[in-house]
């Protein structure tokens, strides 16, 4: 079975990223690393100091500026800024765009230049501190037998301040020495042109830089302020290179005595701001305002907001590990402020899935998002509610009323831009009712009264509008014909029963919610709601994948579907759940090698720890242990912890996995279910081993709670 647009996986390199970066800046997965834990709050520190072979650099992010620094993360390395997209070679449709490196940094002594003389440098050690997003990277300079530079370079992307990426390089020469620091806005293997490099009139600024994407798609301003706290430096004028705007400082050092350089950078795209280099020589103003020890005070006050949230888990320390990275890399990913949806990669790369945005965000990643920053959930959002208008037209265009939510939203307007070679486009329609789904839980889960008229019933109206033109009735119920559903390995198939679930459910949302908005919902709804067909094999009593499939010995039988829904409280009754989870079950042993085999070559995190939440809900302890394990540690890529898609991909940080990671932690074993009455549905069904999970503060319909969950119990809801 081939599952959910992953078909796309290593074929949708873009032509262009073979040449925008050196393929060592990206890497493969390298030696195992142990993440070291901070002895204060138990969190880990991801830590390199093996340097022998090149693997997957680290990423740090706050939601609107992504980086990865390579080992020497002075020179150029791939970044990514919110809303800074181009038009795809050769796919042509919208992408994610690389974006000029704010920080790289050159240091010149005695005529010897450190990012010419990689061979003169020695990478000693990398140090990623979760509970702060800190990256620290030592190295040592060595441009004469006489002289040895000791170098520490301290990066981070403030959350305070989310349009900021901070650098603070510290030095100590062994001998009195004069230092030329050369920052430059890198632009190399940026597609696009640049159309500002240097101030405007009267304007205080080191470096600045507006550069226009290939094919005009949008701008981005990038400005540097550079602080040396030590003592002053010798300004030389800035001048243009061929990579990008750069200017010298020349700074006096003492042998053993340390001097810093700082950089504070800002990036902006023009889906923020209209004139978004003006708008940087703003922001990084600003941030020199603060000035760089305040950032970096708030943003370590942020993360220590953050991490309240933490899924503590005890009795597994190995699951505890993954549940950090799986909080870290997708708080990292996101913000508040961010405005271009939740690409499954995050602001980690362009190249794989182009910044789009799938069901990814309300199926496996809304809900723990939601209790842990509900503002950050309300932002993805309303990153569809603006895409709302599109979704009408789109509707329209198939011929259907209502709204019809993209397979592949575009980052900027939300609107359908899957690659034209991709059938997911217009098969794959079960995001529209993913969507209004994510919309109703979180409405259900923060009691957003605001949010209710203004987001929550439009998207349930419109989709109840377009789920009702989009089926027939018949003889059956109400039927949905022809399309894809979760599995892209059959494209045409009918009342597949993913979707046909997802549209019961939304219908009766519907129907609520037009309660709670005060409207009358029309009595097609119900009706459709109570009919809907959903294809059952009645003699084994158990729930089809979809209208007349293949014999299920073939390997072309689609397998999964229920396990998708089953921490979104499917509306099936227990005894089809246990006889579908069993009979499928059942496969695994002969069919080893589909997308939802946890021990399969081709094995994707998510889906097997669905998988892994309904064996637990269904009293198999071991197995779900089994499943969890499979999930996360089949595609774990050290030193950094990020995670692959699947095992056979050699590229990472894949955030819907991290969230699916979550959401079965925090619902499918705790037995909490999002509803307007009691969340404790359930009692908790732990994995073998595991006696506890903890969270510090969830938020439960906008109050601040505190779960604790044990087996074989309704999981506790502690007002704190």
């Amino acid at each position: 079975m081939v599952l959910s647009r992953r078909a796309l996986g290593k074929n949708c390199l873009a032509l262009l990223a073979a040449s925008a970066f050196p393929r060592a800046m990206w890497g493969v997965p390298g030696p195992f690393f142990s993440p070291q834990r901070d002895k204060s709050s138990g969190l880990p520190h991801f830590t390199a100091d093996n340097f022998s072979k090149v693997f997957d650099p680290a990423y740090l992010s706050n939601g609107l500026i992504g980086i990865r620094p390579g080992p020497n993360p002075l020179a150029n390395a791939p970044t990514c800024v919110s809303g800074f997209v181009f038009a795809h070679i050769p796919y042509g449709m919208q992408s994610l765009s690389p974006a000029p490196y704010p920080l790289e940094t050159d240091i010149s002594i005695r005529g010897t230049r450190l990012l010419k003389r990689p061979d003169l440098v020695k990478i000693e050690r990398q140090n990623l501190d979760t509970s702060t997003g800190e990256l620290t990277t030592r190295m040592v300079f060595a441009p004469g037998k006489d002289l040895r530079l000791d170098i520490e370079v301290l990066q981070f992307a403030p959350r305070s301040v989310p349009s900021l990426i901070c650098q603070e390089i510290r030095l100590t020469p062994t001998a009195d020495v004069e230092l030329e620091f050369v920052p430059t806005i890198d632009t190399e293997g940026v597609p696009g042109n640049m159309y500002r490099n240097q101030a405007p009139e009267r304007t205080k600024i080191d470096l600045v830089a507006g550069f226009e994407s290939g094919n005009g798609l949008s701008k981005l301003g990038a400005a540097l302020w550079i602080l040396t706290p030590d003592g002053a430096a010798e300004k030389r004028e800035p001048f243009l290179t061929e990579y990008g705007p750069t200017r010298s400082y020349i700074v006096k050092a003492r042998g053993g005595k340390s001097v810093r350089f700082q950089t504070i950078a800002a990036m902006v795209s023009d889906s923020y701001h209209p004139e978004p280099d003006l708008e940087a020589i703003r922001l990084a103003s600003w941030g020199s305002l603060l000035g760089f020890e305040t950032l970096r005070e708030q943003n370590r006050s942020a993360w220590a907001e953050l991490w309240k949230s933490r899924v503590k888990v005890s009795g597994d320390t190995d699951a505890q590990r993954a549940l950090d990275a799986s909080f870290f890399y997708l708080h990292s990913s996101l913000h508040a402020s961010t405005r271009t949806g939740m690409p499954p990669f995050g602001l980690s790369q362009f190249s794989h899935y182009f910044g789009h945005s799938f069901w990814d965000t309300e199926t496996w990643s809304l809900l723990p998002i939601a209790l842990a920053a509900p503002a950050t959930a309300r932002a993805l959002l309303e990153f569809r509610l603006r895409g709302l208008d599109y979704a009408q037209r789109q509707a329209s265009l198939y011929g259907y009323r209502g709204a019809q939510f993209p397979w592949e939203a575009a980052p900027l307007g939300g609107f359908e831009t899957t690659p034209t070679f991709a059938d997911t486009g217009w098969g794959e329609q079960h995001a529209t009712p993913d969507v209004a789904l994510g919309f109703w839980e979180y409405q259900l889960a923060t009691n957003d009264q605001s949010f209710l008229h203004q987001g929550t019933w439009p998207v349930l109206k419109s989709v109840a509008e377009w789920i009702e033109s989009r089926g027939v009735f018949s003889e059956r119920g109400f039927e949905i014909r022809n399309l894809m559903g979760p599995d892209e390995g059959v494209p045409n198939v009918s009342n597949v029963a993913y979707m046909n679930l997802a549209c019961k459910m939304v219908m009766s949302a519907a129907v609520r919610c037009a309660q709670m908005a005060g409207v009358t919902a029309p009595a097609s709804w119900n009706k459709i709601r109570d009919t809907m067909a959903i294809p059952i094999n009645k003699t084994k009593n158990i729930v089809l994948p979809y209208d007349n499939p293949p014999a299920s010995s073939s390997r072309a039988y689609s397998l999964g579907q229920m396990d998708f829904l089953v921490v979104h409280d499917t509306p099936l009754s227990l005894e089809l759940l246990r006889n579908t989870h069993d009979f499928e079950e059942s496969l695994h042993n002969v069919k080893p090698t589909g997308a939802l085999m946890p021990d399969s070559d081709f094995a994707i995190g998510f889906a097997a720890a669905a998988v892994a939440a309904s064996a637990a809900f269904l009293g198999e302890k071991r197995r779900a242990a089994e499943l969890f394990d499979a999930s996360w540690k089949n595609v774990w890529v050290e030193p950094w912890g990020m995670i692959r898609e699947g095992p056979l991909q050699d590229y990472a940080c894949f955030l819907t996995n991290f969230g699916s990671y979550l959401q079965t932690v925090m619902f499918g074993f705790t037995g909490l279910r999002v509803n307007e009455g009691s969340w404790t549905k359930y009692p908790a069904s732990l994995p073998a081993g595991w006696s506890k999970i903890e969270i510090e503060r969830v938020y439960v319909k906008g109050e601040p709670k505190r779960l604790v969950a044990t087996d074989g119990a309704p999981a506790q809801l502690i007002t704190t």
